[in-house]
């Protein structure tokens, strides 16, 4: 009897454990949602969790990213871009010249800066390459205290000089101003959850017709077991769902205050009265809303997976007379494979572009391609996308691509002695291919675009930037005064454009483009 108690008390220990994990992990509100809700409200809970979510939202993720971008005071970002060319790329730049114009000593040119705010004063320094050698260092420092603009270029002078600003005090102050007042209405990420969740429960709750059941979703032949649910939509649907959130934005208190906020920011006179139009309008739209005729009906298909999640979305239009169009949008998972599919529809014509990638990790590897009535148009090919930094609004991959065409409407563009030199040198018809890195994160992104010929590299453009802490502008101490004129004429004689000469003979620019150079500047 004793050891009877026992076992059963074990049983109950082991069901509450795993009862608590369901709970902790959600898997038990899921699942109850899942069995005991009716098809309307398993469908608004299943948006609700889509479109509302805070971690796995990349709509959120990516707004949150750039209000935090956009309202920052004080930030500091260094940048460099660099443009390489290729093996193939200097063949064609030889072609040039014949025609006078000789690049073939140009192998690659980048600019690299770093700009610094602190308390509205700013700081720009880049630094010019040609041939990965240092050409030319400017900085400009500006100073909102006193209004005065700072410039130093070691290359040419000792010397800072120094702009005053004073007329454009007005000016100046109206900037930072405007500035202030941007960063203020902008809606923060807490505001703009409010406002969309207010609207997606809205618009949820005119939803009636909703069928559930249990349904295959199959996306490039990858086919992943769901449950169905079924949206049909009509004329009635749309007028109450335009019924209802008009009725509420016309006397949303949150949304009034957002409006004032922006007109206030944008310097909008008189925003009472066109917050009262706006009103206006929406109550029009309201007593307008019987009108409202789809001339048809809006059939959405929603799949979701055993976690509650959207994995894919099919849309229909059925009119009263015609073709029905289809739009698919959506995943499907089976093991280790990942079908992914975005297709549009109408009567006999198919757009589609769709692939399959073999999952490693939160990572998937794969070829996706572009057919339009069956005919291929281009193929991407994917390594390691990172799906996790995808829903947190970056993207982390490599993505590569060819195109095949007849480039003879392009080369008819092309004056004709140069085509005859191009034609000449290679065939008309020829592949172009891309092939693209990208790495982003919040605190620093690389992006690596290679453009192809035939396989072989034209040029290639990288772009790589970190986001760093904001530090204080030092102001120079000592500055000349070029705000007039003349003084402006005679610290621009006195610059010294040896050492810049130097660099670019350093850099093997030729001679002739250098004495050109002297010569304008002398």
């Amino acid at each position: 009897m004793k050891a009877g108690k026992k076992l059963i008390g074990a049983v109950i220990a082991v069901v509450a454990v795993i009862v608590v994990i369901m709970v902790a992990t959600g898997s038990l509100a899921k699942g109850m949602h899942k069995t005991f809700d009716s098809p309307k409200k398993y469908f608004a809970y299943v948006e609700k969790q889509t479109l509302l979510s805070k971690k796995d939202n990349v709509l959120r993720n990516v707004y949150e990213n750039l209000s935090d971008t956009v309202t920052k005071e004080d930030v500091a970002l260094e940048e460099q871009i660099t443009l390489t060319i290729g093996d193939e790329g200097q063949s064609y730049l030889r072609l040039l010249k014949d025609l006078g114009a000789d690049l073939s000593w140009l192998n690659s040119a980048g600019i690299k800066y770093y700009v610094n705010t602190k308390d509205n004063d700013v700081e720009f320094t880049t630094t010019l390459y040609l041939n990965e050698k240092e050409i030319l260092n400017p900085t400009f420092i500006l100073d909102s205290q006193k209004k005065a603009v700072y410039a130093k270029i070691p290359e040419l002078t000792k010397d800072v000089a120094k702009y005053d600003l004073d007329q454009f005090s007005e000016q100046f102050d109206e900037i930072f101003t405007k500035l202030e007042k941007f960063r203020k209405a902008y809606p923060d990420t807490k505001e703009a959850d409010k406002l969309f969740s207010k609207y997606v429960k809205l618009v949820l709750s005119c939803v009636e017709n909703v069928e559930k059941e249990k349904a295959d979703f199959e996306c490039d032949e990858v086919t992943q077991k769901c449950t169905q649910l079924k949206v049909t939509i009509k004329d009635k649907d749309i007028q109450n769902i335009v019924k209802t959130v008009c009725k509420e934005a016309s006397k949303d208190k949150d949304l009034k205050k957002l409006f004032e906020e922006i007109c206030e920011s944008m310097e909008v006179e008189e925003y009472e009265e066109a917050y009262e139009r706006l009103v206006e309008g929406l109550e029009s739209m309201e007593e307008k809303a019987e009108e409202i005729e789809l001339g048809g009906k809006i059939v959405v298909e929603v799949y979701v997976d055993g976690d509650a999640e959207i994995v894919g979305r099919v849309y229909k239009f059925v009119p009263d007379d015609g073709e029905s169009s289809t739009l698919k949008i959506g995943h499907a998972t089976k093991g280790s494979k990942r079908g992914f599919e975005v297709s549009f529809k109408e009567g006999e014509h198919v757009a589609k572009f769709a692939g399959t990638g073999k999952l490693k990790g939160n990572k998937v590897t794969g070829e996706y391609t572009l057919k339009v009535d069956g005919e291929k148009y281009f193929a991407i090919n994917v390594e390691k996308l990172d799906l996790g930094a995808l829903v947190d609004g970056y993207v982390k991959g490599h993505f590569s691509c060819e195109f095949d065409g007849n480039l003879g409407m392009i080369m008819s563009l092309i004056p004709r002695q140069i085509r005859k030199g191009i034609t000449g040198f290679s065939d008309v018809d020829m592949k172009i291919g891309l092939d693209l890195n990208v790495d982003t994160s919040a605190k620093k992104h690389n992006i690596d675009l290679g453009v192809l010929k035939d396989g072989e590299e034209l040029f290639r453009v990288a772009l790589k930037g970190t986001v760093k802490s904001a530090s204080k502008v030092k102001i120079p101490s000592k500055a000349v005064d070029v705000t007039e004129s003349s003084d402006l004429q005679d610290f621009l004689g006195d610059l010294s454009w040896d050492s810049l000469l130097d660099k670019l003979e350093d850099a093997d620019v030729p001679k002739e483009y250098r004495d050109m150079m002297k010569e304008i500047m002398d």
